[in-house]
């Protein structure tokens, strides 16, 4: 894995607002998904809220999912992060809000969010279980990084092969958002 950056201190106080005061509230919309769009195993069912759907999936006029204060914030978010760590981006590829919870399993599907070249961003929005961290692979499976969810603490790494795993309590709520 060339790339991995980490931030901590990267919202604006507009940014922990919105969070706060709409992805965390309750009247938020979350519908089920699952891990990979192709993959229909019920196993790894979790609630999103897509933002922008992926590229690959759709045309230019579908891409944006959801209204335009939440874009608006979330790619708010996402500049402020890619700012602090200082990396660059053409266009993101997909954005969305995920939640996880204990669905009677371990840890999600190892996967990659696409199948070409990019580049992904992980933001922890709440304080989930230490226990719900992260997992990078390199080519041979074996894990080369791990990263626990600290609330708004941001991240971003190469297109790994990657995991989480569920927490046994509670939700784990990211934005995730990969980019060109």
């Amino acid at each position: 894995m060339k790339l991995f950056k980490q931030s901590k201190k990267f919202l604006t106080k507009e940014n922990i607002e919105f969070i706060e005061g709409t992805v965390l509230e309750p009247h938020f919309p979350f519908f089920f998904n699952y891990t990979k769009p192709h993959t229909k195993e019920l196993k790894y069912l979790f609630l999103t809220h897509i933002v922008q759907n992926r590229v690959e999936d759709f045309p230019i006029d579908k891409l944006l999912n959801t209204n335009e204060h939440v874009y608006k914030n979330t790619l708010d978010i996402l500049l402020n992060f890619l700012k602090s760590v200082k990396e660059k981006h053409n266009f993101f590829t997909r954005i969305s809000y995920n939640l996880t919870f204990n669905n009677g399993f371990d840890k999600s599907q190892t996967h990659r969010d696409h199948y070409y070249s990019h580049k992904q961003i992980i933001i922890y929005l709440n304080d989930s279980e230490k226990t719900a961290t992260t997992c990078m692979l390199n080519k041979k499976g074996k894990v080369i990084k791990e990263v626990v969810p600290e609330k708004f603490t941001g991240i971003c790494f190469d297109d790994v092969d990657h995991y989480h795993f569920f927490p046994k309590k509670g939700p784990r709520l990211i934005l995730v958002a990969t980019y060109i």
